[in-house]
């Protein structure tokens, strides 16, 4: 099985981070990589409720992840199962655990690791994926911050 971590740190408050993760106003905004757009979420935000995002590719291609809540602690953890639903991929299903943590600059800090793949290729895209949407994060985080 293979897995990746990526640690970063946002020039954002930890309740937004933790916020933008389940909240559908700010998850369309950065929550789908590169030029992909979100074009529906739906969400039960709670410990064992399910989340189905679906994504557009600019050739409008669209895709469906799906998922489960597993640990939900409040600006602290959150745990939950990933699948996508085409089947294209060798990984049926991964797991993403995220802990959040304010910075002494009142920044916030994420690790996230995603684990589970069945293959390096698979792994690595993901990572680039989640690096690609943690910069649109960044920029609706910097957005915000002007806007408060």
């Amino acid at each position: 099985m293979h897995e990746f971590k990526i640690d970063v740190t946002l020039d954002a408050s930890l309740p937004f981070v933790f916020a933008a993760f389940h909240e559908p106003e700010y998850l369309s905004e950065w929550f789908a990589p590169g030029d992909c757009s979100v074009t529906q979420i739906m969400s039960d935000f709670k410990e064992g409720g399910r989340y189905r995002i679906k994504m557009m590719e600019p050739s409008g291609i669209e895709m469906s992840l799906t998922g489960e809540y597993v640990t939900i602690l409040a600006n602290e953890q959150l745990s939950f199962s990933w699948a996508w639903e085409d089947d294209i991929e060798e990984s049926v299903m991964t797991s993403v655990d995220i802990h959040f943590e304010k910075t002494e600059e009142n920044n916030a800090r994420l690790v996230l690791i995603q684990q589970g793949f069945l293959n390096k290729q698979e792994c690595d895209q993901h990572n680039y994926a989640w690096m690609s949407c943690l910069e649109k994060l960044a920029v609706l985080a910097a957005k915000k911050k002007s806007f408060s």
